[in-house]
């Protein structure tokens, strides 16, 4: 028997097949009891939090949305990682009331770092609306440092992994000295559908729906550490569909009655 756990995201499929550890299927000699050391955890934590950005991603980003790369003056780069934090604090403030004022709820995913050299900057994925880039780079340029912007369908045709580059740590990449993760609280994380199939071996070749492909570049099939198989793969849409970010009018409803609420209360002082 072996289990099959199906992550859905609007555009695409991500798919992991691996034998269960219940019923494991050959009968294989029992590997003497170990437990992992402090720098395999680490290795394995990373890689799964990577998995997990990369489907959060997946799921609320369109192409078009924005990459940014936020730079401090040096004049200007903070004491410690809790200052930095409170700075985009007060900026992804500024870019929700202005995203909300035109009708759209802000989704970004960012991750400060800090280098050898005490570069401090941060790595952010936006939702793009009309004038995100000018806002970004007149906020952010008036008060720390310089601002570089991409989007995400050119950063993925270069090949670059989007999970790996925005949650990269100390234990990822030995340069970066300290990092800080973390996404806006509408994000979710996806969380995988379990199924169990009862036949001992997996099916030569993934079955595809229709409407949709089988991502070849991630085609991945091998062995765990005790020598069962394990498989994954991605099935994405041929015509991609759109992630509509507007608030609904329910939402933009309740947020203008908080606006009337508030101007009664200054009047009656």
């Amino acid at each position: 028997m072996h289990l099959r756990r199906k992550y859905r995201m609007p555009n695409s499929i991500e798919v992991v097949e691996f034998n269960s550890a219940k019923c494991p299927g050959k009968c294989r000699p029992r590997r003497p009891k170990t437990a992992p050391t402090c720098e395999a955890q680490a290795r394995n934590n990373q890689r799964r939090k990577q998995r997990a950005c990369s489907r959060m991603i997946e799921k609320y980003f369109n192409e078009d949305d924005c990459v940014f790369t936020l730079t401090y003056a040096k004049n200007l780069r903070p004491a410690e990682m809790k200052a930095c934090l409170k700075d985009f604090s007060r900026f992804a403030r500024y870019l929700k009331r202005v995203y909300a004022k035109k009708g759209y709820e802000l989704f970004w995913i960012r991750n400060a770092e800090v280098g050898e050299r005490n570069a401090w900057h941060i790595h952010l994925v936006v939702n793009r609306i009309e004038g995100t880039e000018y806002l970004v780079e007149s906020w952010w340029r008036a008060r720390f440092g310089a601002v570089y912007s991409q989007h995400l369908k050119s950063m993925q045709d270069k090949g670059c992994d989007l999970g790996e580059y925005i949650s990269k740590t100390a234990v990822s990449h030995k340069k970066i000295v300290q990092s800080s993760w973390g996404h806006s609280r509408n994000i979710k994380k996806v969380e995988p559908e379990e199924t169990r199939i009862t036949r001992q071996k997996m099916t030569d070749r993934p079955r595809v729906p229709k409407g949709w492909y089988l991502d070849e570049n991630t085609m991945y099939a091998g062995e765990n550490i005790d020598g069962y198989p394990f498989r994954t793969y991605i099935i994405r849409r041929i015509v991609r569909k759109r992630i509509d970010h507007r608030m609904s009018p329910a939402r933009i409803r309740a947020m203008e009655r908080k606006k009337c609420s508030r101007r009664k209360a200054k009047s009656k002082r």
